[in-house]
């Protein structure tokens, strides 16, 4: 037996000061966070919820502290599992990053890619994209994030999401990129047969006077509107917040007020109880792909971008510049 160099050791071994955890561990961590329940989670990723909760068990023993609060309100996170959040997600990202690197070196593209995406024209929808990608690369996990501007940016910013398809606010930090893909006004929503149905060049003032549907802060359509009323020395109480844009213009076309957006981001043929109005000195909502300064880390996020942008080029024409 090896000796110690301390007498008052008694051979005995120190605990380990980095406990064995292993990835799957960290995945399932991050579905039942994610996913807000262990049921849902479980379903996730394609296991049953009692071999999930064992494995969880088994890593809260091996860091010695619980990370959730189990109950019927679903599974929160103690403070300990709020710290074990970061680090998770970073070992998880290095570890995607380890497995790009090796199937790059085999000519093999596998690995994930994280897409956020705000609303979208259909000129720029993903899915044609998505559809092709997933035919050549099949060994590649993608994951679309609906988001507003200021969350996907954050998604990027924090390495959560390869790249984004948002409007790039004027906070946004200097490491991150902006290609301009489309610029389409901003407008007034309101029923057919609404007073101001059919209007040219509205006056935002007259806005003021009806039930206005808002966008949640953080979506650059709502930062647009609010920056034409400052302009213009007008003021509105909020009285209506609505975070989903499906949701905004169900409530418009069902009457219970008028709303705003950027004009290409209306689908008229779902939403064919709509009336848009052009504003009078409308300021232009531009979207584009957000990415990091070095563009997304991984193979395949760097491939989907690269086949999405090719995409977007090759309808050029259909897309106002």
């Amino acid at each position: 037996m090896v000796g110690s160099d301390s007498a008052g050791d008694s051979g005995r071994r120190p605990p380990s000061i980095c406990p064995p955890v292993e990835l799957r561990q960290l995945e399932y961590f991050l579905a039942v966070v994610e996913e807000g329940s262990f049921t849902r989670a479980a379903a996730r990723v394609y296991m049953v919820q009692s071999s999930l909760s064992a494995s969880l068990l088994s890593l809260e023993r091996e860091l010695g502290s619980e990370l959730f609060i189990r109950g019927h309100r679903g599974a929160e996170l103690t403070d300990a599992g709020r710290a074990f959040l970061g680090p998770s997600r970073a070992a998880l990202r290095e570890a995607d990053r380890a497995r790009d690197a090796v199937a790059e070196v085999e000519g093999l593209l596998r690995g994930s890619v994280r897409v956020a995406t705000v609303p979208l024209p259909p000129e720029l929808d993903v899915s044609r994209t998505i559809s092709a990608f997933r035919a050549e690369h099949p060994g590649v996990d993608l994951r679309v994030i609906p988001s507003g501007t200021q969350g996907a940016v954050q998604l990027v910013a924090e390495g959560e999401a390869d790249f984004a398809i948002a409007p790039l606010p004027p906070q946004a930090g200097r490491t991150l990129r902006f290609e301009t893909l489309y610029s389409t006004p901003l407008v007034a929503i309101c029923p057919p047969g609404h007073r101001l149905s059919g209007a040219r060049d509205l006056d935002p003032r007259e806005l003021l006077d009806e039930p206005l549907i808002d966008l949640a802060r953080g979506w650059w359509s709502r930062a647009l509107f609010d920056r034409l009323l400052e302009e213009r020395g007008l003021h509105r109480p909020v009285q209506l917040e609505v975070t989903d844009w499906h949701s905004v213009l169900t409530m418009v076309q069902r009457g219970v007020g008028i709303a705003y957006g950027p004009q290409a981001c209306v689908d008229l043929k779902t939403f064919d109880r709509i009336d848009l109005v052009p504003l009078a000195g409308a300021p232009s909502w531009e979207l584009g792909v957000v990415t990091r300064d070095g563009g997304p880390c991984g193979a395949a996020g760097r491939a989907f971008l690269a086949a999405y942008l090719s995409r977007c080029r090759q309808r050029r024409g259909a897309v106002p510049e």
